[in-house]
């Protein structure tokens, strides 16, 4: 079922803990209040209008890279295309036009949408002082690192950026946030990020990286894709100890990309218990990302 605007969401909405891009950066769902600006996909940014929660039946939603799904409702819409057969990767031509399919008609055949641009850059916050006249893509390429490092090891290396990185990426563990200026940066920045972040990550052909912050984990797939890089994300947690892994390859790997988007193909969506779902509205009947899938 397609048409060229969303569908009414509430009160269909997504479980607990799915992140939703927003100006303040990810954002669990049941945190979004009226007046917070997500990402649509129309590629810009409209207020939340207002926000719902119900007792839902649920549906957990699989896609090739997302390997834990969306945990969501049968009526809610994603922004779809249909292939006539499966092929990762296959020609985009081969796509159908974009439209909004509710969860409980999606098949094989159907790719969800992932941006792979954000619009025009968001300011990205003054450095400290000291590193006022540094090179960007060093700092950048140093923030990224003191992320993979972590304490004293970390602040050896920039004193001058711990309190910059706590105030804008979060502490530690779960406290990691991801902001959405990140994502707007210029791409020689994004790199560079992403190589401290991975030490050696330039060399070698399969990178991965694990955290136990789910908002930093889905805005760092969202950087990844939108470098071009082929990979997906997945839960790692134990019994007691949560966690996300990310991986990706530099070169190769299925990369279904096509106006703009990557579309991922659609595995099979299972029945769930009923459980609190959260919805929202937003602007001028605009969508939102939920888990990095626009919806």
């Amino acid at each position: 079922m397609s048409n060229q605007t969303p569908l009414e969401p509430a009160p269909e909405g997504f479980a607990a803990g799915t992140m939703i891009l927003t100006l303040r950066g990810l954002t669990p769902i049941e945190t979004v209040t009226a007046g917070d600006e997500v990402f649509t996909h129309e590629r810009r940014w409209q207020p939340v209008t207002e926000t719902m929660s119900a007792i839902a039946d649920t549906v957990r939603v699989h896609c090739a890279t997302l390997a834990t799904g969306l945990v969501t409702t049968a009526d809610h819409p994603f922004h779809a295309r249909t292939a006539p057969v499966l092929l990762d990767g296959g020609p985009a031509g081969e796509l159908s036009a974009a439209g909004w399919t509710r969860v409980r008609d999606l098949t094989d055949r159907h790719r969800l949408a992932s941006p792979l641009h954000f619009g025009d850059p968001l300011a990205i916050p003054d450095l400290p002082a000291p590193l006022a006249d540094a090179d960007p893509v060093d700092v950048f390429r140093t923030a990224g690192a003191m992320i993979r490092l972590k304490g004293s090891a970390a602040a050896a290396l920039r004193p001058e950026l711990v309190d910059w990185l706590a105030e804008h990426f979060g502490q530690y563990g779960a406290g990691r946030r991801f902001p959405a200026w990140a994502l707007t940066m210029p791409e020689t920045l994004r790199i560079a990020f992403l190589v401290g972040l991975v030490h050696g990550a330039p060399h070698r052909e399969r990178n991965q990286v694990r955290m136990h912050s789910k908002a930093f984990m889905v805005g760092l797939r969202l950087l990844v894709c939108s470098l071009g890089f082929a990979g997906g994300l997945s839960d790692s947690s134990k019994p007691g100890w949560p966690g996300w892994q990310l991986h990706w390859q530099n070169e190769g790997g299925r990369r279904p990309d096509f106006d703009g988007y990557r579309w991922h193909g659609a595995l099979r969506a299972e029945r769930g218990p009923k459980a609190e779902v959260f919805a929202l509205r937003v602007a001028d009947g605009g969508s939102y990302l939920a888990d990095g899938i626009t919806a």
